[in-house]
């Protein structure tokens, strides 16, 4: 994942204490934070020059793919913050449940176990219909053209492409100058796509070891107490709790900071396309309506995990309080007594995850964007009929 990171100047190996990686993936990388913006810039200008000529078809592309090409370089920008390296710097050394396996606590290694497997089979899911959907956007194009090559060769219908820049050769009548423009796209597109599917799988990876941390805490909580301890070793255990408690704090704030805006633009994102990829399943182009399908199955499926996942956070800290109420009080020292109060009292409020823009998320944002997806669509749908 290091390599693709910085393969897609997303990150850098070294961030984690891995070696360098070669050279030329760092060249790329800064080679495609130049190349996103144009590709973003010339697909508006496409627009804007042809879209009197466009087909139906051609226009579902286009507003398919120009707010994904927004959102990528809108990424791509985020992760250059200092905020987002920081917390990238912190995963391997701070953040990662590693640092705090014990060999004689099987409840560590089962939750680390349990983290490895959902993140691997997330990046799966996510990858792999980035993957499905790109090849569907390369071949399917093909394919349409092969089946109106006579209409192409009078002029009827342009040659069909992935994603329509403009340029200063004419692309949509002439084969040789669109073989090499769709070849050049299908690497946008791929590279593009694998930009949306790794920040979101990082992006779990921190949500992820931050719920098995609350879930280690709640363990602590609930064991330490449960011998018999003397005020000294209480207190010691006292203190690692409210270390523990303010590491898990502090976490929960750089996972806001490094990736709130991110999230917020999934939710954004959702909320003005989906209606759109929608109608294109529904009304539009039946050779195209796969393509859409998978397309909206990322787009939609990563933001129900990301809301059930975040959802997740409040849910599991809303309760911390009562695991720590069930210590035996009564056997403590007042000094001790004294010194659960305050982090008792920081127990109380649930951690509710913030995006940018003051963003709310979780289930019931998630709820009203599936909502307004239906009822745009049906608005969508009577306008244009």
């Amino acid at each position: 994942m290091a390599i693709a990171m910085t393969f897609l100047r997303l990150a850098n190996s070294t961030w984690w204490g891995l070696p360098p990686t070669l050279k030329l993936l760092k060249i790329h990388g800064d080679m495609f934070l130049i190349v996103a913006p144009i590709c973003l810039t010339l697909q508006v200008v496409y627009l804007y020059v042809y879209f009197s000529e466009l087909s139906f078809t051609t226009l579902g592309t286009m507003f398919s793919m120009i707010p994904a090409t927004l959102v990528v370089n809108v990424k791509l920008i985020v992760s250059m913050r200092s905020a987002y390296k920081q917390i990238m710097y912190n995963l391997m050394d701070k953040i990662h449940i590693y640092n705090f396996l014990d060999d004689n606590d099987d409840f560590i290694k089962t939750k680390l176990l349990k983290v490895e497997r959902n993140t691997r089979w997330l990046t799966t899911f996510l990858v792999g219909f980035i993957l499905m959907d790109w090849l569907l956007w390369s071949v399917i194009p093909l394919r349409n053209n092969i089946i109106n090559k006579e209409r192409i060769g009078n002029r009827t219908i342009r040659l069909e492409t992935c994603l329509y820049m403009w340029m200063p050769f004419d692309y949509g009548y002439e084969f040789r100058t669109w073989l090499i423009t769709h070849a050049m796209n299908v690497y946008l597109v791929f590279t593009g796509g694998l930009v949306l599917s790794f920040y979101d799988s990082i992006n779990f990876i921190f949500i992820f070891h931050f719920l098995c941390h609350v879930d280690i805490l709640r363990h602590k909580m609930r064991t330490y107490f449960a011998v018999k301890l003397n005020d000294t070793d209480t207190k010691g255990k006292i203190v690692e709790i409210i270390k523990y408690h303010s590491f898990i704090l502090s976490t929960f704030k750089e996972m806001e900071a490094g990736f709130g805006a991110n999230v917020t633009l999934n939710y954004l994102q959702n909320l003005v396309n989906d209606s759109l990829l929608l109608y294109q399943i529904m009304v539009g182009d039946k050779a195209n309506r796969f393509t859409y399908l998978c397309m909206m199955q990322f787009h939609m499926g990563g933001l129900i995990l990301i809301s059930f996942a975040l959802e997740q956070i409040r849910i599991k800290t809303e309760d911390l309080a009562l695991d720590l109420y069930q210590a035996p009080w009564e056997k403590m020292s007042t000094s001790n007594q004294k010194l659960l109060i305050p982090i008792l009292l920081r127990m109380q409020t649930p951690l509710v995850f913030e995006g940018a823009l003051g963003l709310q998320t979780g289930v019931r944002p998630l709820a009203s964007i599936i909502k307004s997806t239906f009822s745009y669509y049906v608005m969508l749908k009577s306008s244009i009929e």
